[in-house]
């Protein structure tokens, strides 16, 4: 799980691309992210290190390359919790009935 700076940088470098085509400034993100040039450095670099990004040339944040647009989870999703009971379907596998039946 990433920290909330980082997590917070992840999306608006995303976001950002996404509608601009391009990586923010430094300033653009020191503004929106309310965090000081050096905060913002280091979390790229954990974020360089935990593989969402890469930023070979970090003379500025326009050579940063997005790898990962999403936080990874934390947990397996959709794990079953072991309550001592078995799990029996309600339909079949592959039933239409949900969508036929009203």
């Amino acid at each position: 799980m990433l920290p909330d700076l980082e997590r917070k940088l992840l999306r608006i470098l995303y976001n950002y691309f996404a509608q601009h085509r391009h990586m923010p400034t430094m300033t653009e993100l020191t503004i929106k992210t309310g965090r000081r040039d050096t905060e913002i450095t280091a979390a790229l670099r954990h974020m360089e290190q935990e593989r969402y990004i890469t930023w070979e040339n970090k003379t500025g944040t326009q050579h940063v390359i997005l790898l990962e647009g999403w936080e990874r989870p934390s947990s397996p999703r959709n794990t079953p919790v072991d309550t001592g009971h078995p799990i029996i379907p309600t339909t079949p596998p592959g039933s239409t009935e949900y969508w036929t039946d009203y």
